[in-house]
């Protein structure tokens, strides 16, 4: 019996390694964590509890990109979605579940050693047990060397396999008896160091061992761990710290000489260079390109011993520890800094020219950027008036400018603070906004108003008095620009106006960045706008903002906008922009990054004047709710290697396919089911799908991050199930992996049967012709009444297909086709009567996450309690409820104004949450609730309805850009 059956009945995880790599992705170049990265930089994931067993004590990945792991529990698969577990209830062959070492073995298998359950190799999907010499129970360690000869390290000793011929290697050899090796490694020209517990290291070499230690420069005999770094250079990990070989003996590396005298279980070397140790007591650490660095913030790190480390195919780093399990390390696009302090919610950020990075948060007062982190101002924390900062920056003289909730604050160079308040004459306390007076003094925009502090005194500007203030700017001709909450103004020679515009009431401006040839780029609340000779120019909808706020708009000196947002950071070339003006291109897209880039939130923080800034060194800073994130253009490392595909199982009626010798199918097949992977672990969020299924499908389904396929009822043929992946960076690997198979027919549906069934129809067709000639003269007076009778059996048959058309299935309410039908109809009525016309759209919020917390069923039930209530509010007159696809309804809702409209908006938000059905997965709330948008029209001949369901899905983004469960009008 092979593995996938052994693992029907208790997870039916077959595995079918029916991979399809792209014939080039051997030859691209391998990447590698950033050297020069700080380790708290990267992007970090800690798999906590999510392992049989929390002891990692090897990692692999084989040819096809699966990774493998050796716990205590058994053996671990992983594909980027769960883990699997092997064990010996699974797969009865594997005669323990401790598993002590994994390792690939070229030819996209897999070698297991066990604890007291010898070796296994793992090929296609059959775990088969390797004979060795007899004594040989525990393997602890494997290896193969360059040609080709397989090591292991057991408990009898160390074991060298040639030609499948084992041999345990002793005195003759140059080998201790009976040594206990903790480490065995293989280097590029052909040796193998191992390490001998209390003895040093031995070398093989030419068919001969030489031994090494405390003479030959090891600072202790006691070594826990090897390897052998990009050059080709042994490393070795003792009691006593590190040593590296070179010349015939081993070195200390004075850069690493705060390791010296620490316990060395685990070091590695990737592919870049660096060399990684893991010593009790002191986190991870690196010695990369000269400098040696430790980090001791990563949670699952914290009091724990390494135990493996891996350099995947796409340069991920992954950590196998003692007792928590497994952790991991990746490049990211972007970084994320947080602190120590009360709160990592950056709301302003600003460098001193020359000097040091500021970082204003909401709640934890001021940091600095002291690599690799924020560090709490304290000095200049204890003197301001509110730790809830809104705007930073400095004038001429070296003074730091600090804006929040409760006034401003000026420190002078040596730190000293100098508070301005109501009492000194500023109009609001709450100070958003911030800019260096050309005429002197600071420019300081409040929630009530705008001021100029000089000196020791507040100059309230009494035209702007009550005025929102979000963002200023002085240009060089002394023109101050003002970004309100409902607007924009300008002020020259003591007057204020619109800026020669219409003044862009109804939106907020909060950002100003200066162009060439006196035109302003804008971030508002609902894009980018260009203000030039007095003309705005809008990039809204035409360039991918849909309602999306642009909080702060930065130059990255290279044709590139960046901008902040509540959809993450967004890039947008200005020659995109400028192709829009000419109409070369009626739409572009911003590449929007986000937590899959390495952002810990989405959210960017704005509506103030600095959410964000450019440092000296080029870089990019973003606040956000989470961190401040780090962009730097010239450094963002993407991904080109196209992912491994595999299906890994085929369900028929549910049960499990042996997808190696799968053939023929049925008959009576009824359901299929597919499951796959792409192996992409840098981001596994990002990874797309696609899917074809030959001989039914006429084109490609897009599945997003859907890992599954269905297909029911297929007729009997011949079909390939292709699928195809797309790793972070969308580099798709466009061979994927396929399966062949043929679906077989009942008796009835074989071609015999019906030429039969055909032939004996047409023998009763003429029986019947004849009888009813016979008959007619009979049944002429009959006929009457028989089609009268026939007719209306037929308007009755059509008007419940007309019903069933009309209704979707699941819920029972109409469906969007009914919907759109009477939508039609409605405005056309509406248009001569003069009535209002609103429309609702509904949207389940995080349904996504409801189906993968609960399962499709619960999911089914909600989307039917969910509808039940819509039809009970919306019911009387011509009111329609109406299910628009998937987790989305609408509400037609003729004859209302808006404001009933909201109203009952309102009522649907609140019966849906007062239902209390359960969503644990949900950010929102503990139950499931509901998004609205909500619009409404005065119809006309010339109108279209479809304007009215826009304005209706723009409302409901809002809504859900404001924290979903509520109801917005447009």
């Amino acid at each position: 019996m092979n593995i996938v059956q052994q693992f029907d009945g208790i997870r039916r995880r077959g595995i079918a390694l029916l991979c399809g790599l792209l014939a080039g992705v051997v030859a691209l170049p391998l990447l590698a964590l950033e050297p020069t990265r700080p380790i708290a930089h990267f992007s970090y994931v800690w798999y906590e509890n999510q392992l049989p067993q929390g002891t990692v004590l090897s990692i692999a990945q084989q040819a096809d990109g699966v990774l493998w792991l050796a716990t205590y529990g058994g053996l671990v698969r992983h594909s980027g979605e769960g883990f699997q577990t092997i064990d010996p209830r699974i797969a009865p062959t594997l005669k323990s579940s401790a598993i002590t070492a994994v390792a690939a073995d070229g030819a996209h298998g897999l070698w297991v050693g066990t604890l007291n359950g010898g070796l296994y190799r793992y090929r296609g999907r059959t775990l088969e047990p390797v004979a060795l010499p007899a004594g040989i129970e525990s393997v602890f360690g494997i290896v193969s060397d360059t040609s080709g000869a397989l090591w292991l390290t057991t408990n009898a000793g160390v074991v060298r396999v040639v030609d499948g011929r084992p041999r345990l290697l002793g005195d003759a050899d140059g080998f201790p008896p009976r040594g206990f090796y903790r480490a065995i490694v293989a280097d590029p020209a052909g040796g193998v160091w191992i390490a001998a517990d209390g003895v040093g290291v031995l070398r093989w070499r030419n068919q001969q061992a030489r031994l090494y230690a405390q003479a030959d420069g090891l600072p202790s005999n006691a070594v826990y761990s090897l390897t052998v770094d990009a050059r080709g250079t042994a490393w070795a990990g003792t009691q006593a710290g590190p040593a590296y070989f070179e010349n015939g003996r081993f070195h200390r590396q004075p850069l690493a000489a705060a390791l010296d005298d620490k316990r060395i279980y685990t070091l590695y070397g990737d592919r870049a260079g660096a060399i990684w140790f893991a010593p009790l007591g002191m986190g991870l650490c690196r010695l990369a390109q000269g400098r040696f660095s430790c980090e001791q913030g990563l949670p699952g790190m914290r009091g724990e011993t390494v135990r493996s480390m891996l350099e995947d195919r796409e340069g991920n780093l992954w950590i196998g520890t003692t007792s928590s399990g497994l952790q991991r390390l990746s490049q990211s696009k972007l970084v994320t800094v947080v602190g120590s302090g009360a709160s990592n919610a950056v709301r302003a950020v600003h460098q001193q020219p020359g000097g040091p990075l500021w970082v204003g948060t909401d709640g934890g007062g001021l940091s600095r950027y002291h690599e690799p982190r924020l560090v709490p101002a304290d000095d200049y924390n204890r003197q301001l008036p509110s730790q809830l900062l809104r705007a930073i920056t400095s004038d001429a003289q070296g003074q730091l400018w600090v804006g929040g909730t409760e006034g401003v604050t000026r420190f002078s160079p040596a730190g000293r603070a100098r508070n301005f308040g109501l009492a000194d004459g500023l109009p609001g306390t709450i100070v958003f906004a911030l800019a260096p007076a050309r005429e002197g003094g600071m420019w300081t925009g409040t929630l009530q108003g705008l001021a100029r502090i000089d000196g020791e005194q507040v100059h309230m500007l009494e035209q702007t008095r009550g005025d929102d203030i979000r963002a200023l700017y002085q240009g060089e001709d002394g023109r101050l620009w003002i970004g309100l909450r409902s607007g924009l103004r300008c002020l020259s020679g003591g007057v204020l106006d619109s800026c020669g515009t219409d003044g862009l009431a109804g939106t907020s401006v909060f950002a100003f960045h200066p162009g060439a040839n006196g035109e302003m780029w804008l971030g508002t609340s609902v894009g980018i706008m260009r203000v030039r000779d007095g003309k705005v120019s809008r990039y809204l909808a035409n360039a991918g903002f849909h309602g999306d706020a642009v909080f702060a708009l930065l130059d990255d000196g290279g044709g590139n906008f960046w901008f902040s947002s509540n959809r993450g950071i967004g890039q947008i070339a200005r020659a995109d922009l400028q192709a829009l003006d000419t109409g070369a291109l009626a739409r572009v897209e911003p590449r929007w990054y986000g937590t899959a880039d390495g952002m810990l939130n989405a959210q960017g923080n704005g509506a103030s004047q600095t959410p964000a800034g450019r440092t000296d060194d080029g870089r990019l800073w973003f606040g956000t709710a989470k961190g401040v994130v780090v962009v730097d253009p010239a450094r963002m490392q993407g991904n080109l290697q196209p992912p491994p595909v595999a299906i890994e199982r085929m369900l028929a009626n549910g049960g499990e396919v042996d997808l190696p010798e799968v053939a023929g199918l049925g008959p009576g097949i009824e359901r299929l089911e597919f499951h796959f992977a792409a192996m992409s672990y840098l981001a596994p969020a990002a990874v797309r799908y696609r899917y074809r299924l030959e001989g039914f499908d006429r084109q490609w389904r897009e599945a997003g991050d859907n890992r599954r396929a269905y297909y029911t009822n297929l007729p009997p043929g011949d079909y390939v199930f292709r699928v195809m992946a797309s790793n972070n960076d969308g580099v798709w690997n466009e061979q994927g992996a396929s399966v062949a198979f043929k679906l077989l027919p009942l008796w009835h549906q074989t071609w015999w049967v019906r030429l039969l069934g055909l032939l004996a129809g047409l023998g009763l067709l003429g029986g019947a012709v004849r009888w009813r000639l016979r008959a007619a003269g009979i049944r002429e007076r009959q006929l009457t009444d028989e089609v009268a009778r026939r007719t209306d059996a037929l308007r009755e048959a059509n008007q419940q297909l007309a019903l069933i058309a009309a209704q979707d299935a699941l819920t029972g309410i109409a469906n969007r086709r009914e919907f759109n039908r009477c939508m039609v109809q409605a405005w056309q009525a509406h248009a001569h009567s003069g009535d209002p016309l609103s429309v609702l759209l509904v949207d389940v919020d995080e349904f996504k996450a409801y189906n993968d917390n609960h399962g499709h069923l619960a999911g089914d039930a909600a989307l039917a309690t969910v509808a039940a209530i819509l039809a009970d509010q919306v019911k009387g007159g011509q009111n329609l409820a109406a299910r628009y696809g998937g987790e989305e309804f609408a509400a037609l809702l003729p004859g209302y104004t808006l404001e009933a409209a909201m109203q009952l908006a309102n009522n649907v938000v609140a019966a849906i949450q007062a239902r209390g059905m359960p969503h644990h997965a949900s950010s929102v709330a503990e139950v499931v609730t509901v998004s609205i948008g909500v619009a409404m029209a005065s119809p006309t001949l010339e109108g279209s309805p479809e304007a009215l369901l826009h304005a209706a899905d723009r409302a409901l983004y809002v809504a859900k850009a404001q924290g979903r469960n509520r109801a917005i009008a447009a």
